[in-house]
């Protein structure tokens, strides 16, 4: 009794020897309706980060991503609802996730890099353009 076989059903596409497709996208993935297979890859990776195999099973991936998802689809939904109907801002995301700490405390640090970083290029902008007004 092998445990793979819970993630192979014989009406699949064939898989590797370790009964696992690549992560690759195949035709069928780029053909899917909008919203599946975009965090595909990154969820690969962080998983392999976190100690799981390089290439993980298929049907993992789908459920993670479907989780994933819907977690994004549910926290959009209760930001229109605090906020102003139909719009979504930063503002609102905030005051959902402010009694969570590891988040909100990610966010903030998310943000603040995000702005350094709009410095810098506007700084090397700045100096790009005065060294070529120079010549």
């Amino acid at each position: 009794m092998e445990d793979d076989d819970l993630f192979n059903d014989s009406d699949e596409e064939p898989t590797t020897s370790a009964g696992k497709k690549p992560v690759a996208a195949t035709a069928a993935e780029k053909a899917a309706p909008e919203g599946k297979g975009v965090f595909r890859k990154e969820l690969a990776r962080m998983m392999y980060g976190f100690g799981d195999d390089k290439e993980p099973f298929d049907k993992t991936l789908e459920m993670l991503e479907s989780i994933v998802l819907d977690y994004i689809k549910e926290m959009c939904e209760r930001a229109k609802a605090v906020g102003k109907p139909d719009k979504i801002q930063l503002e609102d995301i905030h005051y959902l996730i402010r009694r969570d700490v590891k988040k909100f405390a990610r966010v903030k640090d998310l943000l603040s890099m995000s702005e350094e970083l709009k410095k810098a290029r506007k700084q090397f902008e700045d100096a790009s353009t005065e060294k070529l007004e120079k010549l």
